[in-house]
């Protein structure tokens, strides 16, 4: 395979992988001194279960790359590493052709999308900060009326789903969900049988919220683990959703949520930033 055409490989199936919202490392050869497996510019392509397209050399070099990229992915964080290729007994040599090179590591993620279940007040007010915030936004609800068009002007989707409130039977939602994905079910009358969907799909998003007391989530988790929704699943519901920033209004509330989906996006703490400095500065007076 020529350059050109692995290039062409390697970047048609990175963008593939990015469209099925799954997340990658792109480890890229950028910098060669002395004799190495490959020439600058070489890429490979690796998933976090350690599927591969693409080679930067083959060998012990490539099974090195292959577990820094995965300790990437894991981290969510690019990295550049430093490989040998000595002849001297080096323990972190990776083959004896007598160079170096540094590869380039870069973790790839696809774009996040909030899917909003229950297109009310709050999911108004999401609306806009999903926007700021770079995420595409989908909103799904059983009452077509409040899917109109107008209402949701940056909404990448809007999805209608039949619900029967005498039988408590919701149609399957026909949304996608990845490890890219962020949930808030903000409906009254079909959060439950909305949140079995979820749980029970085979990948679980990044972020499940639920706007519910406490009380109320309590009752509808007992209720979903007699469904054989596992304890482990529900054990990831954001129940009640959101930062504790004493919210009260519909905006107030939507920030929360944001706020936690960032911590969960950014791996943060969600702590005060006074606190990880580890001091808190003195209040300034205005005269």
């Amino acid at each position: 395979m020529d350059a050109v055409t692995e290039f062409e490989t390697v970047n048609r199936a990175t963008l593939q992988a990015l469209d099925r919202g799954e997340m990658v490392a792109l480890a890229t050869v950028v910098q060669v001194r002395g004799s190495a497996p490959r020439h600058a510019g070489a890429r490979m392509l690796i998933w976090p279960d350690g599927h591969i397209i693409g080679t930067v050399g083959g060998g012990t070099l490539e099974e090195r790359v292959m577990q820094h990229a995965q300790e990437a992915l894991k981290a969510r964080r690019g990295r550049l590493e430093r490989y040998l290729f000595s002849t001297d007994g080096n323990p972190e040599s990776v083959g004896w052709c007598g160079g170096e090179v540094m590869v380039h590591i870069e973790v790839l993620e696809p774009a996040p999308t909030l899917v909003v279940i229950g297109a009310g007040h709050v999911a108004l007010a999401l609306a806009q900060g999903a926007s700021l915030a770079g995420l595409r936004l989908v909103v799904v609800d059983d009452r077509s009326e409040f899917l109109a068009p107008e209402r949701w002007p940056t909404a990448a989707e809007r999805i209608h789903v039949a619900y029967d409130r005498d039988t408590e039977h919701l149609e399957p939602m026909p949304i996608s969900l990845t490890p890219s994905t962020y949930v808030l079910v903000a409906t009254w009358g079909w959060d439950m049988p909305a949140l079995a969907q979820i749980l029970g799909a085979a990948s679980m998003p990044a972020y499940v919220g639920l706007i519910a007391s406490k009380t109320k989530w309590r009752v509808m988790r007992q209720a979903l683990l007699a469904q054989g929704i596992s304890a482990e699943r529900l054990d990831q519901v954001r129940a009640p959703a959101g930062l504790d920033l004493g919210a009260e209004t519909q905006a107030e509330i939507a920030l929360s949520v944001l706020a936690e989906m960032l911590a969960v996006r950014r791996q943060a703490t969600a702590m005060p930033m006074v606190t990880l400095q580890g001091k808190r500065k003195s209040p300034t007076s205005i005269s």
